[in-house]
């Protein structure tokens, strides 16, 4: 894997750019898809490193010189001139990939060598010069001189030509000529041989005594008029100007191609159309290939030996699913402020007069909840001041002005320092913050405490003036024609993307775009659901609140929550102009851990086989490992760069405690540091799981709620001590916690 990593990066810098490069289970060679910028390497068995830098070096030629689209032009013509353009267009590649990277000939010639000795080719033990033209061709501009090639003093023609392309409509033009003149001859002409007057247009020896990796692989055009005695070169079809500067032949010619819409050209080792789906579309064209099938002069029997030795040398015992990050579309995932309002008014309508106060009486107790935390809230927003006054201070230094300071005018004769100064700050980054609340069934005993928390992060950032959104994860909003089993299947769905639930839904509550008046009534209504869940059931001393269907607790999809946190971090940071964004999930553990990609040949989202390997279209980073919550969040973090932080309420038994270490991937060492914090603090911050720090709070010890002093004249001075400690004590445990998260997030 390492040195797949290390071939990899090669691929990337040799390319010019952050191109993916994959081994695929399904690649039978190698190949570059241009829409996508992916590089396909087959998993070969028993090849040395020469072998594949040969492969990556020509799928990086045909990344940077083959134009996108074309091969579709090709492929309309039929799979016997499919062959023809393949062997003209990589030798066209191949020199100037070498020429592009010196380094790359002792790759070339030594990946070349292997093959021919291991008979890719076929030609082991057989008179090389008995096969046809463009066989001979494609064995002479691969293997070289020492391959022996012999031509005719007509075929010398087509030989400097080949030597001598410098553009995709010289390749063309040249394939074009090539194939009609094998068409045409004549099967029982004998060629006149040159006997051995074949250009040898390699260097010859190099600082090691090898000769080059092929005959052009270092031939300039005028070097080639020269060594076939004159100046005129033949050319048909408009092949253009063949002494064109080096500048040219350096790759300038790689903007040549057409640009074709949404068109994917695949490239692959031994030529174009290396891929499954280019060959399907050979074998559906039957008007030029079952017209010539029987013309010998037409078939290249290397090509294709070379194509079934490749096969054999994949290896089908070493498989690798690959497993990319879609794009999401967030209109189908979010449903906003205004129709969970609608919802919980429809449902509430549908209830009866009964409960239509319940909204008024939501209100009074949000007002209420909000006069109680007034002092927790200011304490956060000191502690959060507090910090970010401390990395301004860093941030200081004083400058000189240039104008005196009379105060300082008398101690001029033994001090230079007698000028104004001003404080400079450098610019600070500014904040914001998105929340995402786990609304699954298995919140249910935590999720009033949970909302109490929300609520006052959301005061919080209200207050301070910070940017925030609230999120709620859940498969329980139900649509039309919804299937459980379903995924989305967006326009832009590309082969391996990780299947996305079609139920997951983002529930939008709450946001700092609101004003005054707006946020506090999405406030009253979140409020709502607070008290729906903690008073489920009608007692003497509750009041019922109906259930509101689409917004009941479901399933976990906290993969897919935080997938779509890599579309919403970028667009929220990019409408509010702020530099570093605070991620929160407030959940109880992980989600569903289902891997499904698309498959685009059924249609369909299946498993994929062997070892996984998740990749990130973004950063075009590979990470080797099954996907999880943990990894995800690894993946938000490289790709946003945010902060991440996790809140999780725990019904504090040590029982129930140790099982939620277990699901949070928390060291299981530190279980006791860690129950005797809860014991202790009501809180404790554990490492793992993929956040900076992720907070576990005792329900018995933060429910949020200010405890009255109770204090009367019969009361001794111990009951007294013990009122006073019992009423600070959650300040106290709540005042640790949030200076602890103001540190993290300031």
């Amino acid at each position: 894997m390492e040195n797949r990593n290390a071939k990899s990066l090669l691929a990337k810098l040799m390319a010019a750019e952050d191109i993916n490069v994959e081994y695929s289970e399904n690649a039978s060679t190698a190949s570059f898809d241009t829409e996508r910028r992916v590089l396909r390497m087959p998993i070969f068995k028993d090849i040395t490193d020469e072998a594949t830098d040969l492969f990556l070096g020509h799928e990086v030629g045909h990344a940077l010189y083959t134009p996108q689209g074309e091969i579709l032009k090709v492929l309309e013509k039929g799979g016997l001139y499919k062959n023809f353009v393949n062997v003209v267009e990589d030798a066209r590649i191949e020199k100037k990939i070498q020429k592009k990277f010196p380094g790359l000939r002792r790759c070339f010639f030594g990946g070349y060598n292997e093959l021919m000795e291991r008979d890719f080719f076929g030609t082991n033990g057989k008179d090389i010069n008995d096969y046809n033209l463009i066989d001979r061709l494609n064995i002479h501009f691969k293997a070289g001189v020492r391959a022996g090639v012999e031509f005719a003093v007509e075929e010398m023609t087509f030989v400097n030509r080949m030597a001598s392309l410098l553009t995709w409509e010289e390749t063309i033009a040249l394939s074009d000529d090539l194939y009609e003149y094998c068409k045409n001859k004549e099967e029982n002409e004998e060629p006149e041989t040159s006997n051995g007057d074949v250009e040898e247009t390699e260097s010859g020896d190099g600082e090691d005594g090898e000769g080059e990796a092929s005959s052009n692989a270092d031939t300039d055009p005028d070097d080639n008029n020269e060594e076939t005695g004159g100046d005129e070169k033949t050319t048909s079809s408009g092949s253009g100007d063949t002494n064109e500067s080096d500048e040219a032949d350096d790759g300038s010619d790689e903007e040549s191609g057409s640009e074709e819409g949404d068109t994917t050209r695949k490239t692959g080792e031994g030529g174009l159309g290396g891929s499954d789906n280019s060959k399907s579309k050979v074998s559906d064209n039957k008007e030029t290939a079952d017209d010539d099938s029987d013309n010998d002069e037409l078939v290249s029997t290397t090509q294709d030996s070379f194509n079934s030795k490749l096969e054999d040398l994949v290896d089908t015992e070493r498989v690798n699913s690959y497993y990319h990050i879609p794009k999401m579309n967030l209109k189908d995932i979010i449903i906003s402020m205004d129709e969970i309002h609608a919802e919980i008014d429809s449902d509430l309508n549908k209830a009866g007069d009964d409960y239509k106060d319940l909204l008024p009486l939501s209100a009074k107790k949000f007002k209420e909840f909000s006069s109680e935390q007034k002092s927790l809230i200011s304490y956060l927003i000191k502690e959060f001041e507090m910090r970010k006054s401390a990395d301004e201070h860093k941030r200081t230094r004083e400058a000189k002005t240039g104008i005196l300071n009379p105060n300082k005018l008398h101690a001029f004769k033994f001090s230079e320092d007698i000028f104004l100064r001003n404080s400079v700050v450098s610019d600070g980054k500014n904040h914001g913050f998105v929340m995402f609340v786990d609304w699954s069934g298995s919140m249910h005993g935590p999720m009033s405490d949970t909302i109490d928390q929300l609520m006052m992060l959301a005061m919080f950032c209200k207050k301070a003036q910070i940017p925030f959104d609230v999120f709620a994860f859940t498969t329980g909003w139900k649509t039309e024609n919804r299937d459980n089993g379903d995924y989305y299947k967006w326009d832009d769905v590309k082969e391996n993307d990780i299947g996305i639930f079609s139920n997951f839904k983002l529930l939008h509550l709450i946001s700092s775009t609101l004003k005054t008046s707006a946020f506090n009534k999405s406030m009253v209504y979140v409020t709502y659901l607070r008290n729906m869940f903690q008073n489920r059931y009608v007692t003497a001393d509750t009041q019922y609140y109906p259930y509101i269907g689409n917004l009941g607790l479901a399933g976990t999809p906290l993969n897919e929550a935080v997938m779509a946190a890599m579309e919403v971090i970028p667009a929220f940071q990019k409408k509010n102009s702020v530099q570093i964004v605070n991620t929160i999930f407030l959940t109880d553990g992980q989600g569903s851990n289902r891997q499904r990609r698309y498959d685009s040949t059924s249609g369909l989202y299946e498993a994929g086989n062997g070892k996984s390997i998740i990749v990130d279209p973004v950063t075009k980073k590979h990470y080797n490992k099954h996907l999880s919550d943990k990894l995800l969040l690894e993946i938000l973090k490289d790709r946003t760069g945010t902060t991440l932080a996790g809140f999780f309420i725990s019904t504090g038994n040590k029982k129930s405690f140790t099982n939620e270490l277990y699901y949070m991937n928390a060291d299981w060492e530190k279980t006791e540091e860690y129950w005797e914090g809860m014991k202790k603090e009501g809180f404790c911050v554990i490492d793992g799981g993929g956040y900076d720090e992720f907070y576990i709070l005792s329900s018995k010890r933060l429910e949020i709620k200010e405890e009255t002093l109770k204090i009367n004249s019969d009361m001794t001075k111990g009951r007294m001590k013990n009122a006073f400690i019992k009423a600070q004590q959650g300040k106290i445990s709540n005042k640790k916690m949030l200076s602890r998260f103001a540190e993290l997030v300031a």
